[in-house]
């Protein structure tokens, strides 16, 4: 996290073996951090400030895992963002290299990028707008419009992948009919524009439950209720599914845990050591037995003036600043991406 030149060390798959998700592709971390300010993202605020690893660095490690498989997946939150992206993307697939990317942002979108993925038989690309209306993108810090989600799915259509994967979230803070209504007419939009560049392709879309996230502007803010998430999941599924578009859902249930881990407090740590198992029912139990509601972690506002659990560990960023970007969530209000030299405004750099 403190690394002021992460070309100091490399961050590589160390095993390559079948029996991982990822077991014949060799992983580069190309980046660290993000400059989007995304305000549920933990990663864009916990490893600030954005870190870029060097052109030269990147190819010596991919030399590196040529050796081993043909496959080079590169991963960073916004690996478009890489001065040096279209450059690394050429001199990859000169060296025969088929390339992979972790989920890429709507914009900047590179064409190059674009192409030496299509190059090497990738077949899917992923894209985040996270949110379905241009007022709930603002609240959230999105940083991109419509128009920009229907340029970049015209871009997916036009290189000829065969399928284009859309990340949403429900339950963000503020959210409302009108939201879900956007998402809806949005996806349907997306899938219009890829039938007309490249026919037979396919439109998924992956729906997961806001979760709070510890040391993020919108630690504060409680998670929808399971019920008002589950009627929203199974309103967009059955808005879609009929448009031929395949909805994939996490589980809500499963989501709340999550929510309850990512704001709880020590307390929780007798309910995780005593959970007979990794089932929903040992869970349950277990905050049973110890008197803990999960609701107490996940349904309720926490004053901004309160002690957290985890402000003892330090992100560098200044909690004050974070209560800022907050209300200006609130008040719909977006901010500008980190500048490209020190700015101070989080007390990072």
């Amino acid at each position: 996290q403190w690394a002021k030149d992460i070309d100091d060390f490399a961050t590589t798959s160390a095993i390559l073996t079948p029996h991982t998700e990822f077991g014949d592709m060799y992983l580069i971390e190309v980046m660290r951090g993000c400059r989007w300010g995304c305000r549920f993202c933990l990663a864009g605020y916990w490893f600030r400030p954005l870190r870029f690893r060097s052109l030269s660095h990147l190819l010596e490690q991919a030399g590196e895992g040529l050796k081993l498989s043909k496959r080079i997946g590169l991963l960073g939150a916004s690996i478009s963002d890489h001065p040096d992206m279209d450059d690394l993307a050429v001199r990859l697939r000169r060296e025969g290299a088929q390339m992979s990317v972790s989920s890429l942002r709507v914009r900047p979108l590179s064409p190059v990028l674009l192409q030496a993925l299509a190059d090497s038989g990738t077949a899917t690309v992923t894209l985040a707008p996270e949110a379905g209306s241009e007022r709930l993108r603002r609240v959230i810090n999105k940083g991109v419009a419509e128009s920009d989600i229907i340029t970049a799915a015209d871009a997916v259509g036009e290189q000829g992948f065969r399928q284009l994967k859309l990340y949403f979230m429900v339950g963000l803070p503020t959210e409302t009919a009108e939201d879900i209504e956007g998402l809806i007419n949005l996806v349907i939009a997306v899938k219009q524009r890829l039938d007309a560049k490249q026919r037979g392709a396919h439109l998924t879309i992956t729906i997961e439950p806001f979760v709070p996230k510890a040391g993020t502007p919108f630690q504060w803010l409680p998670m929808a209720s399971p019920k008002v998430l589950s009627h929203r999941i199974s309103w967009i599924r059955g808005a879609l599914e009929r448009k031929g578009i395949t909805v994939r859902a996490e589980s809500v249930p499963w989501s709340m845990v999550q929510g309850a881990l990512s704001r709880g407090d020590s307390r929780l740590a007798g309910a995780l050591a005593g959970a007979a198992g990794r089932s929903l029912p040992a869970w349950r139990l277990a905050l049973s037995q110890l008197s803990i509601e999960a609701e107490a972690y996940t349904g309720k506002e926490i004053p901004l003036d309160r002690e957290l659990p985890w402000d003892v560990l330090d992100s560098g960023v200044d909690k004050h600043y974070l209560g800022q970007e907050l209300e200006r969530a609130l008040r719909g209000e977006g901010s500008p991406p980190c500048p490209s030299v020190e700015c101070h405004k989080c007390g990072v750099c």
